[in-house]
């Protein structure tokens, strides 16, 4: 009954969104607060390293002490962070230079503002905002979160083969492309043949361990 139901809520409140998944394109106001001297590799860095090189680059020039006050619960914080897995593949980041060079740059992002989230409210995943209370302004730290402080273990019960017959509208769908099912709800469309469509509604970084290089730009 359950797999019949989120069948139905498919045909009904389908909305594909891309065949690359999350949105980040959307413009941000500029800021134009300067960076101290001893920061990080500049953002505004033209990039030809490759990937590994730009990571190693910025942690390179990373201040591994930070100064001042430490980051509490409850602190409203901006941070700057590179978002990878332990094979080294990056995933997202707010650095520019480390964005260029490994693939997931976005034109429309705004590189210089960083990420802003209140400590301990939910807003980012338990191994992030545990990772970030005790770090000081400036300071970079590698945080490790596994899966399940992450985006928490694949679901097995996540992912549905769907017959093409239930879904009226199953031309516009491709592999690869992200489905969103409600407001809150994604799937990615992992296979089409001729017969069915693998529907799949874990989270893409459901059951990986997670690297996050992490500095503190602001503590208010």
């Amino acid at each position: 009954m359950y797999k019949k139901l989120w069948v139905m809520l498919i045909i009904s409140s389908v909305l594909i969104l891309s065949a690359c998944g999350t949105n980040k394109d959307l413009p941000q106001e500029e800021t134009t607060t300067p960076l101290p001297e001893e920061t990080l590799l500049s953002n505004d860095t033209q990039n030809t390293m490759s990937c590994p090189e730009a990571i190693q680059a910025y942690l390179d020039a990373a201040d591994l002490e930070g100064n001042g006050e430490e980051v509490k619960s409850g602190d409203l914080i901006t941070v700057d962070y590179i978002g990878r897995l332990p094979d080294g593949s990056v995933f997202d980041t707010s650095v520019e230079s480390v964005a260029r060079a490994c693939g997931t740059y976005s034109e429309g992002r705004n590189y210089t503002e960083g990420l802003e989230f209140k400590v301990g409210e939910g807003q980012m995943i338990a191994g992030f905002d545990k990772g970030v209370v005790g770090m000081k302004l400036w300071q970079t730290k590698s945080i490790n979160i596994p899966a399940a402080e992450g985006y928490g273990e694949r679901m097995e019960e996540l992912v549905y083969v769907v017959p093409i017959s239930e879904i009226p509208n199953a031309n516009e769908f491709e592999e690869g492309a992200t489905i969103m099912l409600n407001a809150y709800l994604t799937a990615i469309i992992t296979q089409k043949t001729d017969q069915e469509i693998t529907f799949d509604a874990n989270h893409f970084l459901a059951g990986k361990d997670l690297i996050f290089d992490v500095t503190i730009k602001a503590i208010n």
